[in-house]
Formats: structure tokens, sequence, C-alpha cells
């Protein structure tokens, strides 16, 4: 074997190697080659470009939207997580394109994507050269701006949906195109965090949904769905309505059939007769105290038949012990389209119940927590205990001051309670421990939630270019029934608490 072979397949070889190595730059002067080898060095100058064209596109499907061509969720997520390495403030508008599903539904999905992309178009074009949008689910986008503040952004996003739905109303479109949006402006290095962002900007965007609601033109000749096959209740803005407001008590009234969605704890602490009850406001009127009962009842009336469609009061309530308990109640009329029924949503706030709620968290405090074990002990139903603890919160204190430590704590608080899934009670028992308590509960369910737990509750918190993530422990109990002292049982969770593995984190030493 001749110099020049030998050194032709040494060039070769270092050129697959580079490639190996990851480096796509890696070039092969197939020129400088013997003529025995060319042909074999243009074959992989040739793969190698093939395979690079479809890594490329790979890459482009991992983060592009393939209808609207804007980065996808992947993308989203990828682009907020390099401005929160460089530590850049910004701000965030997740917004939700209206009446999609009405859309595909009276239209068809091609007319549904040919109304998505208007309206991605419009926001588009209004769109700052420091701004990108994203898609990150089939109604929902969002824009993120490194220029403007909230009030910039909210003022130009209702410019541009007042256009929107000028243009395209009077019959000018098959839809009024309309959307709702919300904003959060957000600091990485101030110590916000990314479930912050998106639980204040969800908020917001569901808020703006329940009271800026554009109605439809009704079609005469669409076929409509009876009333008594129409859904009761939308689940998913029930979920926005108990996410939106520091309250115990959401509901949602459907007007067409009278059926009605309540929270938990409302059917608990008011000894309501299910979460879907039918004619409820009878039901809920008959434990308004007489002497609030008659104008209670005139102001629903004006709700109810569409005179008003905002109704706030505050007045008596018979709770489940029979005592009349003062309350807060606000709601909102929404009016019904050709594929919806019209909805009454609102929120109640128990007065009674400020003393056994942690100013911290939020959520009800060891006073509640050992009423809550107590009632169990009159139900002769299984249950689920979780405890968690931060094992460092004093530390956190101590090297970042209190507000440090209730940041922690109710970043915590906010994870346990999106943990739950609404099926179970979150309390602050002591310090930096938390109990979650579940009615009926078998063993793996309580188990399962106990392990999400553990995956989701350590969430890094930033305390300005420091990142801490929380050392906690997870324990579990479930019994049969409740027969003991809530004291005894709050004991035997420390007890398994101290013997629990400590989930890996910041150390603080």
């Amino acid at each position: 074997m001749n110099e020049s072979y030998r050194m032709g397949e040494q060039s070769i070889i270092a050129y697959l190697q580079r490639l190996a190595n990851g480096i796509s730059t890696a070039e092969l002067d197939v020129a400088a080659l013997p003529a025995e080898l060319r042909a074999v060095g243009e074959q992989l100058q040739k793969t190698h470009a093939i395979l690079q064209q479809e890594r490329q596109l790979l890459e482009r499907n991992a983060y592009i939207d393939p209808l609207t061509n804007l980065g996808n969720r992947n993308g989203f997520d990828r682009h907020v997580e390099q401005l929160w390495r460089k530590g850049d403030p910004f701000t965030c508008a997740y917004i939700d394109i209206d009446h999609l599903k009405h859309c595909n539904d009276r239209f068809g999905h091609a007319e549904g994507n040919r109304y998505i992309l208007s309206i991605c178009r419009t926001l588009s074009e209004t769109m700052e050269h420091d701004e990108m949008l994203f898609r990150i689910g089939g109604d929902e986008f969002v824009l993120i701006s490194l220029s403007a503040n909230e009030i910039e952004l909210e003022q130009r996003l209702e410019q541009v949906r007042t256009r929107l739905i000028e243009a395209s109303s009077g019959g000018k479109a098959p839809m009024i195109g309309s959307f709702s949006f919300g904003c959060s402006r957000v600091d990485p290095l101030a110590g916000d965090t990314r479930r912050q962002m998106t639980m204040d900007a969800d908020r917001k965007m569901y808020r703006y949904k329940l009271m800026h609601r554009v109605q439809q033109p009704k079609d005469d000749d669409a076929p409509q769905r009876p009333i008594v096959d129409q859904l009761p209740c939308n689940d998913r803005v029930f979920q926005a309505i108990s996410m939106s407001s520091e309250t115990r008590y959401p509901f949602i009234l459907n007007l067409d059939t009278g059926e009605s969605q309540w929270s938990v704890n409302a059917v608990r602490d008011f000894d309501l007769p299910s979460q879907h009850p039918f004619n409820s406001l009878d039901m809920w009127l008959a434990r308004v105290h007489p002497e609030d009962r008659d104008n209670v009842r005139v102001e629903l009336d004006m709700v109810i038949n569409g005179t008003w469609h905002f109704h706030y009061m505050q007045y008596r309530v018979m709770d489940a012990t029979g005592k009349y308990v003062l309350c807060d109640c606000t709601g909102y009329r929404l009016d019904g389209t050709d594929t919806e029924p019209g909805m009454y949503v609102g929120i109640i706030i128990n007065r009674s119940l400020a003393d056994t709620t942690d100013s911290v968290t939020g959520l009800g405090d060891i006073h509640a927590l050992v009423n809550a074990i107590g009632e169990m002990r009159r139900v002769a139903r299984k249950a689920g205990l979780i405890a968690i603890k931060i094992d460092d919160i004093a530390q956190v204190n101590a090297r970042f001051g209190f507000d440090a430590g209730d940041r922690v704590l109710a970043e915590c608080a906010a994870c346990l309670v999106e943990c739950s899934r609404g099926k179970g009670r979150m309390f602050r028992s002591t310090g930096p421990m938390f109990v979650a308590l579940f009615d009926d509960f078998d063993p793996e369910e309580t188990d399962a939630i106990a392990e999400e737990i553990e995956r989701f509750l350590g969430s890094p918190v930033l305390f300005g270019p420091f990142e801490y993530q929380p050392l906690i422990r997870v324990a579990t109990l479930h019994l049969d029934g409740v027969d003991r002292q809530p004291v005894s049982i709050l004991n035997e969770l420390k007890a398994l608490l101290g013997k629990a593995v400590q989930v890996p984190g910041t150390k603080l030493d």
C-alpha cells in the first residue's frame, strides 16, 4: 500500500471520527484524496449532507407548529429557559382563541384552521422586533415580549382584538374573530418562578374571558342540540374559576337546565346534596337567612332573566352545623350561544373561616386541620393522609430572610394544590409541615399522589442569582376509618416523616 493511499485512508477516518463526535461542520477534501478513494469520499459527503437535512427537519418538527409555523410548546419552553438562564425580565401574554370549538363544530376543521391562521396573522402583524409568538395548544398561544410592560402589552392586545372583531362582524367572515388574554411581567433575578408566571397570566386570561365574551351570530338552520343533552358545566372553566380567586367556594350554574357544579368544600361546609345538584337556586335560597332571603331572591332573579350580568351581595347563609355565617357572594352571567348554554359563574367567600386560614400559603391552618380530621371521625370511610415537610426553612430564613422562606412555603403550597387535582384538602400544619387529606381513598391512590408530590414539589426558587431547590420529605398514612383523636394522627404523621427518605435538593450548610 503506497503512502498516498494510507494518507487518504487516515483523512477519511479522521473525518468520520469528527462526525461521530458531533462536529457537524467537519469537512473532507475529496480532491486531495487518491483517485481510488475519491468515489468513497464523495459518497460519504453526500450521505452526510442527507443526514444533516434530516436532522434539521427533525429539529424543526420538534420545535415548530406545522399549521402556523410558529414555535410550539417545546419551542416556547426552550425560549423561556434561555431567558431564565440569562436572567432577562420579560412580559408574557397567554392568549386563548374564543369559540374555536364552535367554529370546528359548525363549519368544519378546515375553516377552524383558517380561523386560527387569521388570528395568528393579525397578532404577528402587530408584534415588535423583540417579540415571539408560540402556539402551545389547539387554541392557546403565548406572546413573549422583552420590552413591553404589562400595561403596554394589554393595551396593544385590546386594540388588536377590537380591530379583529370590527373586521369580522356583520357577516364579513364566518366567525367573529376574537381572543381572550392575560399578561404577566416576570423577572427571574428577582426570584419570580415559571409557576407564578403561568398561574398569573392564565388566571388573568380566564377572568378576561368571563368578562368579555363575544357572542357568535346564531344560525337558525343549524341543528340545535337538545337542552337535556347539554353538559351541565365546563370543567375547564370551573378549574379556571377555582384558580382565579382566593376563595373556598366557586360555583357554576347552567341557566338552561338548572344543574350546577360546586366545590367539594361547599358541599361539605353547607351540607349540599351533591356537587351537581338541580334546582340549585331554590336549594341555596333555602339556606339564606330569612331576613336576607327576599332581597337575595330579587337580585338573583335580575341576573337569571338577563336584566343584570353582575351580582355582588353580602348576606348570611346556614352552614352544615346549623349556624348562620356571613358570606360575600359575587357572580357573572354568561349569555348562551347556539352550542353553549347560558351560565351563571361565581364565588362565595365564607367570612367565618378567616381565622383558620394560614396567611402565608392561603391553606387551612392547624386549627382547620384538626377540625377536618375531627369531621372525618364522624364518617365511616377510608381516609388517605399525606404529610410533607420542608427540611431547611430555618436555614433559608437565616440566610435569605423570612420573606424568602415564606416564598418557598407559598410555592410548595401552590404545587400541592396542583398535584392534588382537586381531590383533597390541603393544610399547613405547623411550621414547614403540610398535610393533605383525601376522603374515601385507597392506599394506591394516596401513594400515586404522594409520588407526584415528590417529583414536582421541589421546583427551584430563585433568590437573586442563587437557585434554591427545597429539601423535602413525604410520608403517607392510610386509615380504614378515623377512630382516633386528631393529635394522635398528627403525631403518627410526624413520626413517619422522621423516617422518610429526604428528596434531594440544595443543601444550605
